[in-house]
């Protein structure tokens, strides 16, 4: 039973300190910045009309804040986790109770993402899917891009935020 407990809690602890970093100054330019591409680049990438954009849009919006909340109260257990790990001897039934926690957290997270993803490919073709699917991915690496840039680059007056390339559709015979 314990040889699950170590993958989880690695791939948790990357998680939660690949998210707990601030990619941009303030999380809520992120979203924003997230919700405006995907607003504007969605239709055209997607080959869908504006309202099934807006219906992406809105279930993304309900999702989130459940999302969020999720990642706090892993965060919190993990920053607890830290403090009792600093003790000499840290008492065994805190470390598993914080451990429990964190699990569970990072449980409904993946939970509320399945749920989010079940949601969104149930308006979509599997083409759509699939060109959706690719999207977020490059959305996701062209944020992380973007953040570390941010990261890097001097003070100075504030870079406009370039959005992702286009997402390549491949067709078969060309």
């Amino acid at each position: 039973m314990r040889l699950w407990i170590f993958p989880v809690i690695v791939v948790f602890v990357l998680t939660v300190l690949a998210g707990a970093a601030p990619a941009f100054d303030n999380p809520n330019v992120m979203a924003r910045y997230q919700e405006e591409v995907k607003r504007q680049k969605l239709g055209p990438v997607l080959r869908v009309d504006q309202r099934t954009v807006d219906k992406l849009l809105q279930i993304d919006r309900r999702y989130k804040p459940l999302k969020e909340r999720a990642k706090r109260e892993a965060v919190t257990a993990f920053r607890q986790l830290q403090q009792v790990m600093r003790q000499p001897s840290p008492p065994e039934s805190q470390v598993k109770a914080l451990l429990d926690k964190m699990i569970r957290s990072r449980r409904e997270t993946l939970r509320l993402q399945q749920r989010q993803l079940e949601e969104e490919m149930a308006i979509l073709t599997p083409v759509q899917q699939a060109r959706y699917l690719m999207f977020l991915m490059s959305l996701r690496r062209q944020m992380a891009r973007e953040a570390l840039n941010l990261r890097k680059a001097p003070a100075g007056p504030a870079r406009p935020i370039t959005p992702p390339r286009e997402v390549p559709v491949v067709r078969p015979g060309r």
